[in-house]
């Protein structure tokens, strides 16, 4: 029998961004915008978001090469536009559930830009996921965000 167990995790990121934060909002809202940079704008898998309080967000694919499916599966429990977005989420890798997690996203601004305060609660699970992996995968995404906002002008 696989041996069963948690690991939990809070995880703190920031980035600041020369864009307002009505406009770092909208790229989290917006599909199409969120898609290029939450997934890397593959075309590749499946994706919907449904940015609405109780709406849900799905992402499914895997890396190119690899036989591994990811399913990212959010629900969004308070959205205060401009301001923040706080969602719950599950990851499977095929049929086995990684993760859960409770999300924050702070929209701060500061000046002529805004600081994205993201903070994530994590429960990894039978060492199949591990924070620092999440660490690594939502920093890129965050990072790929500023790419957007940079290249959006």
């Amino acid at each position: 029998m696989t041996e069963r167990f948690t690991t939990h995790d809070t995880m703190r990121l920031e980035r600041d961004y020369p864009a307002s934060p009505e406009r770092v909002f909208e790229a989290w809202a917006d599909p199409a915008q969120k898609r290029e940079w939450f997934t890397g704008g593959s075309s590749e898998g499946d994706y919907v978001l449904d940015f609405s309080v109780g709406g849900h967000e799905v992402s499914r694919g895997g890396p190119a090469g690899s036989d591994d499916i990811y399913t990212y599966d959010a629900q969004y429990v308070d959205i205060v536009p401009n301001s923040r977005i706080v969602y719950t989420n599950f990851m499977l890798r095929g049929e086995t559930r990684i993760s859960a997690s409770l999300t924050s996203v702070e929209f701060l601004r500061t000046g002529d830009g805004t600081r994205l305060v993201l903070t994530e609660h994590g429960v990894f699970l039978d060492g199949e996921d591990k924070p620092e992996y999440r660490k690594q995968g939502i920093g890129q995404q965050l990072d790929a965000l500023g790419t957007a906002l940079a290249s959006a002008g």
